[in-house]
């Protein structure tokens, strides 16, 4: 949560939100200036800011409890279900715990959805047969985070299998779920129009991203056998490497403000090999009938075995990487990774499965296995650290905001890039309007009055430095002004 490591304009843009709504000047639906990804974080964070302040910290202090309950409820079921002792559940969740550096970046961040599908996951398992917080959690998650699907597919492939569906109690289940998410998402499309879309006191407009969840999901959606070849190459030679902490290279390459590396040589066949060994440990295991301790509510008629808790988050981690390579339009690159980020449960479910194989020698070979690739992640994790102590690598953007805020100036343009975290870091003290991927109406009415310097990264004619590489501008060009409403 180091402020300056991992933050950008899309998570200034949630922190900007939450100190609206903190401050009762606005309550969105969906993220500014677009009608889709719901603002369930903003809202999250928005007491935290009124007793903390509007701060990157206290903007990500929900999204350390979120990753922190999905862990706990991953060694809870562990536990309870398969009848692991609490360490080895532990020891199981570790790829969420203390995940390679380059997902934990984006589980870390407050981008609005990147941490919810997981806990989502492990809450729609925990509530797999409470017929109301099942379909509330499976309304809201879907009307959230489609990536959710992934989680709700096996469920409902699981009660299909186990005779559910064919039990009042099972189909109403899912009726009750799909009736909320129809009554939900139509009920937050009529308020839209009345909603703060582009921040306090605006109305809805247009904008470059408005659209519904049901069409981005259509434009991200593509079905071309032709491509799926070089993204298989690209997915086996560098995307799940890279997951796994198994493809070395300089953290500043995917935003993060460092002079350190990550990953390490061999990891990631290390990582598929532990991942074979646990699966094939729980196909014995389940050849071998090991028993589990009967518990309330896992061994209900016509309910999904808590036995089945290992398959359940391979089949989840397993959708979301076929759907990437198969069904997805977006590249494989840094920049979409956080759409595979379920992935991370392939290993959890695996060592769940390994490790319910009751052999000494064999639980001792998982656990080994386990514990190098989580001191490698924690390798990565530790020289971060040292070195945003050292202050070796500092962020310019603070420097440029002070550079700001010691001119006197209150109204600026700016890059988008650095608009919103000028903004949200200095308090909204500095209200700097971007010239394009518009978010806020206030913002570009008051710079347009001004008229307001443009701020920018790069040489412009008559630049004021206000630091490395950082300049101020007299004015933006005149076609990269955006509308004012």
């Amino acid at each position: 949560m180091q402020p300056g490591v991992r933050f950008d304009a899309d998570q200034a843009v949630v922190g900007l939100m939450a100190k609206h709504i903190s401050e009762g000047r606005a309550f969105p639906i969906y993220f500014y200036g677009q009608s889709y990804l719901l603002a369930i974080e903003a809202y999250l964070a928005a007491p935290v800011m009124w007793l903390l302040g509007p701060t990157e910290v206290a903007l990500k202090i929900p999204v350390v409890v979120m990753n922190a309950l999905a862990a706990g409820l991953v060694v809870w079921h562990a536990h309870r279900d398969l009848g692991l002792r609490p360490l080895l559940g532990l020891l199981a969740a570790a790829p969420l715990v203390i995940p390679p550096i380059v997902p934990g970046t984006r589980l870390m961040e407050a981008m609005g959805g990147n941490a919810e599908p997981l806990l989502y996951t492990l809450l729609l398992w925990h509530y797999r047969d409470r017929r109301w917080p099942f379909a509330v959690i499976a309304a809201v998650a879907m009307a959230h985070r489609e990536l959710t699907a992934y989680a709700l597919l096996p469920l409902f492939v699981g009660d299909a299998l186990s005779g559910a569906l064919r039990a009042r109690a099972g189909w109403t289940r899912w009726a009750t779920a799909a009736a909320l998410f129809v009554l939900l998402v139509g009920g937050l499309r009529a308020a839209v129009p009345y909603s703060p879309v582009f921040g306090p006191g605006s109305r809805n407009h247009p904008g470059d991203l408005n659209f519904t969840s049901a069409e981005v999901v259509a434009m991200q959606t593509c079905v071309a056998p032709g491509r799926w070849p070089g993204r298989f190459r690209a997915l086996s030679q560098e995307h799940l490497p890279l997951m796994f902490g198994g493809f070395p290279g300089p953290l500043n390459e995917i935003g993060v403000s460092t002079g350190v590396g990550q990953g390490h040589p061999g990891l990631a066949p290390w990582v598929l090999g532990l991942t074979v060994a646990g699966i094939g440990g729980g196909l014995l295991a389940r050849r071998r009938r090991t028993p589990v301790p009967a518990v309330s509510g896992a061994t209900r008629p016509h309910v999904i075995p808590g036995a089945a808790l290992p398959w359940y988050l391979l089949a989840v981690g397993l959708l979301s990487v076929a759907s990437y390579w198969l069904v997805s339009c977006t590249q494989i690159s840094l920049n979409s990774l956080r759409y595979d980020l379920l992935v991370l449960l392939v290993p959890v479910g695996a060592l769940l499965a390994g490790l319910r194989l009751p052999t000494p020698a064999w639980r001792a070979g998982l656990v080994t296995a386990t514990m190098m690739w989580v001191s490698l992640s924690a390798g990565d994790y530790r020289a971060l650290a040292q070195e945003v102590q050292s202050g070796r690598w500092p962020d310019h953007r603070g420097a440029v905001m002070q550079a700001v805020l010691d001119r006197h100036l209150t109204v600026l343009w700016g890059e988008f890039r650095l608009a919103y975290v000028i903004s949200f870091r200095s308090g909204e003290r500095v209200k700097v309007a971007p010239t394009n991927f518009h978010r806020i109406d206030e913002y570009a009415r008051l710079a347009a009055a001004a008229p307001a310097p443009f701020l920018r990264q790069g040489p412009c004619a008559g630049a004021e430095p206000l630091g490395p590489a950082y300049n101020l501008c007299p004015t933006p060009p005149p076609d990269r002004l955006p509308p004012i409403y």
